[in-house]
Order: C-alpha cells, then structure tokens, then sequence
C-alpha cells in the first residue's frame, strides 16, 4: 500500500508498506521532526496498490518515485535523476565532497568518521527530501547507477517526506518547517569559548580570566574538562565537584551561589561557565513518558522465598527510569553554569545489548540518541531557568539544529572540517564550529566561523604561552569577533527564521552554477563576508566585485591566485561591494555589553539591505516576537537608515550610528548619526 499525503503546501509524506503499516518512526512520535507544520492534519492525497508516488513542483519538475518494502522491514527509494541537477545535503557523514552526485553515503553515526548523518538531499533544482528513519542506512547518490538516486535500509518503514521547492534556498526554508529553525544561541556564545586545560583548577581559572583582560583579549565562556567532577568521566547522576580542585566550603549547600563561589566571581567579571559532560543514560523513558515500575513476583505454592530473587533485576546500574537526566544538573545550574559541552563519550559507541526504555533495539536508537539528548538538555534547561542554554554537541542527527550548536568532534582543524561545517549548512544547520588552536591559521578560520571554540583540554596553546606574536594574533582575531557581533547576531537571527545558515558554501551563494561546487577553503559567513581560511589558494567569485576586509582596499588583481597572509593575519576575507556591515567596539566580553554607538561600514558597488537584529540575548522571547529590527538599504550613494521597530523587555535606547563609507582605495570616511536623526523617519546619508 502506498500514501501520500500534504503536510502543508509544497511538502508531502509517502509511506509505503505491504502486509501492515509499521509503527510511527521515532523521529516523528517524539515530535523531533514535525508532521503538522501548520498546525492541522495532513491531507491525503493519493492511496494506491502500486508501488510508486508522484510529487511536484507545477511548472518546474515531477519526480517519480519507485517504491519497495520488504517483508518483515527494510526498503528502497528509487528516484531517477537528471544528469544536470546537483545534489547537496547528507551532514557530516564524510569529508571529502560538499556536491553529491555520484556519492555513496552510509548514515550511521561513527566516532570521528561521521559524526553528523543527516538523511536530508537536496537538488539543485530546488526540491528536496529527509528520510523518517533512525536505522542505518544508505543513500546511493547515482554512485552504483548513473543518474538514479537509491535509498535503503534492512530495517524500518518506508516513510519519506518531499520539499517541492524553487531553489535551494527555498528548500531548506521548506524543511525547517518539519526539522525545525537553528536556535538563537545565548548572545555570549557568539563570542570566545575558552576551553581550559584539564589541569585547570578554581583558581587558576580566575587568574586566566584576569590574564584575558589584561591583555585586552575578549572572552565570553569557559570551559572545563572532565576533571571537574569528583569523579573522572563520571556517567552517572550522583555526579559531584571535585573539591580538590574547584572547591566549595563543605558547610554550604551543594548549589550555593554567592559571593563566597568562585563561579560567581568568574560572572562578575563577566565570563559564562560551560561544564563537559559524557552520558549513558537511557534517556528514552523520559520521552515515551513512563515510569518504571518494579513488580514482584510471588506465589503461596512456594514453600520457600529468597528476597534475592522476589524483584526486577535491571542490568542498567545508571538509569533511575522515574528521573530525567537534566534533573540531576539543576544543582551545578544553581552553582552558575551557563552551557554544557555534550562530549561524544559512549553515546557514539555502539550498544548492542541494550535494550532502550525497556522496548526498543539499539540499531533503531543509535543515530537518535545524540538529538534526544540535545533536545533533553536545551528544553531541561529552558524550563528550570527561562534562559538560552549553549548547549553543543558533536553528534548531529535531523532536528539537531533547533536544540544545540554543534562542533566538529575531537578531529582538530583542517580543510576536512571545513567541507563538515559546510555539509552541515547545506542541511540548514547554522551554528557550527570546531576546535581551533593557537596557529594563525587556525585563529582566522574559527574566530570567522558561527561560534568560536578553543579547547586546550591537553595542551597548553593558551595566548600568552606561544611568544608575543602567538599573542597578538590572538588578541586581534578576539577583538575582531568582538567587534563582528552585531553583524553575526542579525544573521543567526536570518537562520532562525529561515533555515539559510550563517556559514554558506558558494554554492550556497551562487545558485545558479556548479563552478564553486570544488571550492572547499572559501565560504561565505552573511550576505557579505568571503571567508579564505586554512589554505591561501584564493578563488574570488566573477559575480561580485570585492574589498579586502582588512585593508580596505578594492581587490583589483585576477580571480584566482594565492594569498599571502601579512602580519598577525592567518588567511583572507573580502567584503562584496554592495554591502553594508555593522561593527561595534570590542568588549571584554559581550555578556551584558550594551554600546552606545554602532559602526555602519558601506562598501559601494551593487544595491544592498541590511537589518540590525537585537533582543535580550538571555531568554527565548524572540520567538514570540519579542526584538527589535532597524533596515538600512543601499541605492547607488544612498544610505537609509530606517526607524527602529519592535521591541523587547529592558530594551536600551536606539544606538548612534558611525557611518563609515569606503573607497576603491582603501581609504574612508565617518559620519555621526544620532538615534535621533532616524527615530521618527529614515536618516539619509549621501556617498562620503
């Protein structure tokens, strides 16, 4: 028997089975993915004997799909492919191709070799399709025969849903209905996160935070590694401090926070706390909303009872089934912890004797646990204090992006990354980043990426460690993402209500070609940044003229040659001319940093718009409209600024504008432009 239903306009779902249809895949019954986007029930369109379904586009494409289910589970998706189209998607299930066609991708969650499987292929023709399965399985991107795409598996029904969109752009907008929209992360995770040394103790941790300020380096969070628990990797729920290093006075309840707490010294300096953890827990009974219960088993025929042998024996020594996972983490939120770096300790290893909330095999949970346990922490979280949690995580399955931000796993910093990062974004995920070092290289890539993470867990790559050049590296690129935050902050807000990421593959960009499709060390990070990192091999795209961003000058010279980083420096970025990007001043850290006066660099060429986003940066509020945009538009030598609209709670005034206008040269030139010249209607500023 085969369905097809309209989920909401332009998306549809086909099941296929054929003795019985299969209970409900688990990406669906625990609402990761969202079957009624709009809100009402899906209509259906079709029901027929025959193996096969038809889904479209009016005016723009037809796709045929040949449909088969096995016996007793498992099936295959044909899908017959034009020779032409490009195919994009898949995560992190591979590093060595960011344009499929021709690939042959096995989604199964590995340690270091796929991180990230996500079942979700799109075309360049703009439709698009997610697969409703956890169980492993195969998407055969025309690699065994040409021109068709397969997708298989040995287990789990036969339940696809299909995005019929314009382009790509649209099809990543139609499945952020069903996925969900990446999250707004708290303000503070746009900045630095420092990840300390795992000798790290309270007051070592105090004295590097004073050492980054008093080097002028800004820092937003820090992180500590598994040795702050009593216990070294420490899977359980009876999880404690390590007193020896992070002390607290025994006569003080277990989630103190005062001004006797190294925590609470560490915030009034203006730094979040992030604590590592590694989990085993069966996180499923949670979600199937049971409770366990023991049963005895008794009978008056026995002559003789053993206490030994009257209960339920459960082999699961960490799981306390009546006790969510988050519950035992309100304690250490109390102390002041802002963020939790979920580390791929065992959930990543395979479990093949285990049975998941007392019903389900591990072949069908593996790929899913990482999603459920972001989605546990972020909404935990949520409800216990009302904040935005930076919650990451390195395992990465569909709907990943509307709980946490990701990295890209314990594999360091290489052009490998990159095609992740970008694999990732063509999935609509948006807040990705990795573990940058201390190298120059490193230092341009990550503090030019969506979030920005060094981790020293086992090394000591601290700034002031590696000479005086290492350093001003690092205070430079610090202060550059600093300064970069109001730019960034209105792009993930772009993510969140889109699903087009901040960190865009050129293709991503340039739809209408396949010429960037190799293109795996330059990116975009907005509409107008052009990222070079990790290699100096520089390809700037025909469509766009282009300045570089750290000189200012009008790039001038061919398109494609190699770039010499100059300086304190470690790789090149370009602003499109026709852009307008929003700067501020540095800050220590971005916490609860408030300028007074923004800084609008407009670089002429090609009409442009840019909206400045804001809200509290603390609490989900902005999904229920709670921010506020001020558009400014670019025609010719024109520059609008337009009044501020919306609003959220403790909202400061309007901020005054710096207009800074730059020329082919490489020089510019400011004007001041007070909140009040654009508060009533638009403030005009004419080429400078």
């Amino acid at each position: 028997m085969t369905e097809v239903y309209r989920l909401t306009e332009n998306i549809y779902r086909i099941k296929h089975w054929k003795n019985s249809p299969e209970r409900e895949p688990l990406l669906s019954k625990y609402r990761i993915i969202d079957l009624r986007p709009d809100g009402t029930e899906p209509e259906l369109v079709s029901r027929s004997e025959e193996p096969t379904a038809s889904v479209g586009r009016e005016g723009l494409y037809r796709l045929a799909f040949t449909l088969d289910a096995g016996e007793h589970g498992g099936f295959e998706i044909r899908l017959p492919l034009d020779p032409a189209e490009r195919l994009y998607g898949l995560g992190d299930e591979s590093r060595t191709c960011i344009e499929k066609h021709g690939h042959l991708a096995g989604m199964r969650l590995e340690n270091a070799s796929s991180y990230g499987p996500v079942p979700y292929l799109m075309s360049s023709r703009g439709w698009a399709v997610l697969l409703n399965c956890t169980y492993a399985h195969v998407f055969d991107v025309a690699a065994s025969e040409p021109d068709l795409l397969s997708i298989r598996s040995d287990k789990g029904a036969l339940d696809l849903i299909v995005f019929c969109g314009t382009d790509l752009h649209d099809a990543l907008y139609l499945a952020g209905k069903v996925t969900g929209r990446p999250v707004m992360l708290p303000k503070a995770a746009y900045g630095l996160t420092f990840i300390h040394n795992e000798r790290a103790t309270d007051r070592s941790v105090l004295d590097d935070a004073l050492r980054f300020q008093d080097r002028s380096i800004p820092c937003d969070f820090f992180g500590l590694e598994p040795t702050w628990m009593e216990k070294f990797y420490d899977f359980s729920t009876e999880k404690k401090w390590n007193r020896e290093r992070f002390e607290l006075p025994y006569w003080l309840p277990e989630n103190y926070y005062e001004d006797n707490s190294w925590i609470w010294t560490l915030n009034s300096m203006g730094y979040a706390l992030s604590l590592w953890l590694c989990c085993d827990y069966d996180l499923f009974w949670k979600e199937e909303q049971q409770t366990y219960r023991d049963e005895e088993h008794t009978s008056d025929a026995l002559a003789f009872k053993d206490a030994h042998l009257s209960d339920t024996i459960r082999m699961d020594g960490i799981t306390k089934p009546d006790e969510p996972w988050f519950e035992h983490l309100k304690k250490f939120v109390d102390n002041g912890a802002e963020a939790f770096k979920l580390d791929g300790a065992y959930q990543v290893n395979p479990h093949p004797d285990r049975i998941w909330a007392g019903k389900y095999l591990d072949d069908e949970i593996h790929n899913l646990y990482p999603v459920v346990y972001a989605k546990q922490m972020k909404e935990g979280y949520a409800e216990y204090t009302g904040r935005r949690a930076m919650i990451n995580t390195c395992g990465v399955y569909p709907g990943t992006q509307k709980y946490a931000a990701t990295w890209a796993g314990d594999t360091g910093c290489s052009v490998g990354v990159m095609i992740s990062l970008m694999n990732y974004a063509m999935c609509g995920h948006s807040n990705t980043s990795f573990d940058m070092n201390s190298t120059k290289a490193s230092l341009h890539f990550g503090a030019l990426s969506p979030w920005m993470q060094h981790n020293a867990w086992s090394n000591w790559q601290y700034p002031w460690f590696g000479g005086k050049a290492v350093e001003a590296s690092y205070r430079t690129y610090a202060q550059l993402r600093s300064k970069l935050f109001p730019y960034l902050y209105s792009y993930a807000h772009i993510a969140a209500e889109t699903s087009l990421p901040m960190l865009r593959p050129l293709s991503l960009t340039y739809l209408g070609t396949g010429k960037y499709d190799g293109v795996f060390t330059m990116y975009m990070l907005g509409d107008a940044l052009l990222v070079n990192a990790m290699q100096f091999d520089v390809v700037l795209p025909e469509e766009d003229e282009w300045f570089d961003f750290f000189t200012g000058k009008k790039h001038t010279g061919p398109r494609t040659y190699s770039y010499k980083p100059e300086g304190v420096y470690g790789g090149a970025a370009f602003v499109r001319a026709g852009s307008i990007v929003v700067l501020q001043d540095w800050a220590d850290s971005l916490r609860d940093y408030r300028p007074d006066a923004l800084y609008v660099h407009v670089y002429p060429g090609k009409d442009a718009s840019f909206t400045l986003y804001e809200d509290d940066g603390k609490t989900y509020g902005y999904e229920k409209g709670e921010f506020a945009e001020t558009r400014m538009t670019l025609e010719g030598n024109v520059l609008r600024i337009f009044p501020r609209k919306g609003g959220y709670p403790d909202m400061p005034r309007a901020v005054d504008f710096r207009v800074v206008w730059h020329h082919d040269d490489g020089s510019e030139k400011t004007v001041f432009v007070p909140a009040a010249d654009y508060a009533d209607a638009p403030a005009v500023i004419e080429a400078l």
